[in-house]
């Protein structure tokens, strides 16, 4: 019978699975050479590859990258016709939260532009030089997403999101296409931000294209993740405090919330939030 693992250390397998592409069994034999720290566990991986290998491993996703390359002019970056063949040939569908998953490993700049660079090192970090091994990865991350012992990979598909999804030259995002990425990162596939009791995203998008007339800024997009995670582990919203330092439009949110949705009665004299 397979050993009994604690739930840290079940967390440790997780992430090592994730991030090197393993199966279970290789990753917990990794984690016991390293007194079951992820981290080393996961460099330990890594450095196992010798300069020669990784001369080859570049070798072959260089040849990859050429492969989808869309402007004669260009060698370093693959456009936006040569991302959706890429995207394609890896079986993802753009609507799905697996391409973001794709854009945040290679880093890419924007959401239709993948660098040469961004390409080479993210896919070297996790030893996948060929498409087949490049779908696995995309399909363990893509499954990884809505387990909470791999919430740091989603956290860092959120955080890329906000980068691809900016129009060039812009700090913040517009607010119809905010809305679309967190469908699809609130969804069951990412963290699922809803209950049985309290449907978190859509009263929040409610709320937004009823009160709320701006862009989504980075500050805005990084804090609304940290706020919905506190939600569904209190629904009650015990943890939010007027002191604290939340964006003024979760403070606004969770005022609606209390007032417009029951959770707490109006004070005689309110007013609707100023619209902009």
């Amino acid at each position: 019978m397979p050993p009994a693992y604690t739930a840290a250390q079940k967390a440790a397998i997780q992430q090592v699975v994730s991030f090197t592409n393993s199966d279970r069994t290789t990753a917990a034999r990794i984690l016991r050479n390293h007194n079951w720290n992820a981290e080393q566990a996961i460099n330990g991986y890594f450095n196992q590859s010798g300069s020669a290998s990784n001369k080859t491993l570049e070798t072959n996703l260089n040849r990859i990258f050429d492969t989808y390359l869309d402007n004669p002019a260009e060698k370093e970056t693959i456009g936006v016709d040569g991302t959706m063949q890429y995207l394609e040939a890896l079986g993802v569908p753009l609507d799905d939260i697996a391409a973001l998953v794709a854009m945040e490993l290679v880093q890419s700049p924007t959401m239709g532009e993948i660098t040469r660079k961004g390409f080479v090192d993210g896919w070297s970090a996790r030893q996948a030089d060929t498409l087949d091994k490049q779908k696995s990865a995309i399909s363990q991350l893509r499954g990884s997403l809505n387990d909470p012992s791999s919430r740091s990979v989603l956290k860092r598909v959120y955080k890329h999101t906000f980068v691809i999804a900016r129009p060039p030259g812009q700090k913040a995002i517009p607010l119809e296409q905010a809305i679309e990425y967190w469908r699809l990162l609130f969804s069951s596939s990412g963290l699922h931000w809803t209950t049985a009791t309290t449907p978190w995203l859509e009263w929040w998008i409610e709320f937004l294209e009823s009160k709320w007339r701006r862009t989504v800024n980075k500050d805005m997009w990084e804090q609304l993740f940290n706020f919905a995670e506190k939600s569904l582990q209190d629904e009650t919203l015990g943890f939010w405090s007027e002191d604290a330092a939340w964006p003024g439009v979760i403070d606004e949110f969770v005022d609606w919330v209390k007032t417009d949705k029951g959770r707490g009665a109006k004070a005689d004299g309110d007013e609707d939030m100023e619209e902009y």
